[in-house]
């Protein structure tokens, strides 16, 4: 193991100088400081799934499996369901772990529109699956300690001086690092209230014409968000599209100053790992990933008039508090309610851009994280820790009472 990723030694200043002159050791450096304290583990199913097959082909297996849930109503000739836990036929389905409000309560979504007016209440004839532990919880979880183990630390004045501290402005951070939020329509922004974000991750309701569970926003409405307001020169824009709204997002780009440098891809799968193509989620083909566009606010035109122009990554310090070569731009991922995203992204960002304030726009409760602020008209309440927010919103508030 090198010194680097050594999990008890401190680099100094010196040192970090040194490995950053080669561009390898900077990047693995960037890597590692951006490992959060507890990574998460992969969590393998057997790869034959169910426990009779397992049992088939091995006497012994450390892995949990698939079992097949067999109800007085199911037909088995019909195959299993294309939505299995997603069922809303299945009873099981509000045990769900993915359904979990912020309270950590369970409860059913509105049922998926249908044709038919009591299809919500039939029972699905198809076959549903349940995850069986395990022979031994305690030896899947000593392997995943052991796992966990394996994954190289730097202590946490090392990262640091790694990532830096630093905001596209080149303030000391001073962004709230609780979970706030605050229930508003996100065409109401205001930056004199808001302030600016380095980093905004919106997922908007696009008009894409079809029957959606959920209110959409047209296109001018989205082209009149004052999202541009919201972010200083260099800073990141992440934006959820699908369909036709990538077209309309590259457009949006241009229209609000932003240049797409990147984009990331979920690849849907289902409970038991398949690709997910079930229903009517494209116009000619199923989709079976939605992608996250990444784009960066220009400077304005007077400044930088080429505007395809290289990104001045090595000569703007302004660009410095962004990490490039930490993440790759897959995620292979479970689907889970209707437009809900991995979590798995936010984890990307934040190690795109470690320090300054962050904003996510057309979230809902689900969406409430530490270090954010998230902004939405499904939230039903608002919680503000940020004094200084707080005085802001209470004086619109007041003007506008």
């Amino acid at each position: 193991m090198s010194r680097v990723s050594s999990p008890k030694n401190r680099l100094d200043d010196d040192e970090i100088a040194r490995l950053s002159q080669d561009e390898s050791s900077r990047w693995k450096m960037l890597a590692l400081a951006s490992i959060p304290d507890d990574p998460p583990v992969y969590e393998p199913v057997c790869p034959d799934t169910t426990l009779k097959a397992c049992r088939a082909v091995r006497t012994d297996c450390p892995y949990p499996h698939f079992e097949p849930i067999i109800r007085p109503w199911t037909d088995v000739s019909l195959g299993q369901c294309s939505y299995l836990n997603m069922c809303y036929g299945e009873p099981l389905f509000t045990q769900n772990p993915s359904l979990v409000n912020a309270n950590q309560s369970r409860s059913a979504p509105t049922p998926r529109p249908s044709t038919s007016l009591n299809s919500a209440q039939k029972q699905c004839r198809y076959i549903h699956y349940r995850l069986v532990p395990p022979a031994s919880v305690e030896a899947f979880a000593a392997m995943q300690d052991k796992e966990r183990s394996m994954v190289p630390r730097l202590d946490e004045e090392t990262k640091r001086r790694i990532l830096g501290i630093e905001s596209s402005n080149g303030a000391e951070e001073t962004g709230c690092q609780a979970a706030q939020w605050l229930n508003m329509d996100a065409r109401d922004m205001d930056t004199a209230v808001l302030g600016s974000f380095d980093m905004i991750l919106a997922d908007p309701p696009w008009d894409i014409h079809m029957t959606l569970p959920y209110g959409t926003l047209s296109d001018d409405d989205l082209r009149s968000l004052p999202i541009p307001s919201l972010q200083p020169t260099w800073g990141l824009l992440a934006l959820w599209v699908t369909g036709r709204a990538m077209e309309l997002a590259r457009e949006l780009f241009k229209t609000w100053g932003y240049r797409r440098i990147d984009e990331i891809v979920w690849v849907k799968v289902g409970q038991l790992g398949g690709l997910v193509r079930t229903g009517r989620t494209g116009h000619w083909l199923n989709h079976t990933c939605e992608h996250l566009l990444i784009a960066l606010k220009l400077p304005p035109e007077h400044e930088f008039p080429n505007r395809s122009a290289p990104i001045p990554w090595e000569t703007d310090k302004r660009l410095d508090y962004l990490k490039r070569g930490v993440d790759g731009d897959v995620v292979i991922a479970e689907g889970r309610e209707t437009s809900r995203k991995p979590d798995e992204f936010y984890g990307i960002l934040e190690r795109m851009a470690p320090s300054g304030r962050k904003l996510e726009i057309f979230g809902r409760k689900h969406n409430i994280r530490k270090g954010w602020l998230t902004i939405g008209n499904q939230l039903g309440d608002s919680r503000i820790i940020d004094e200084e927010l707080k005085r802001r919103i209470d004086g619109r508030n007041a003007a506008g009472s």
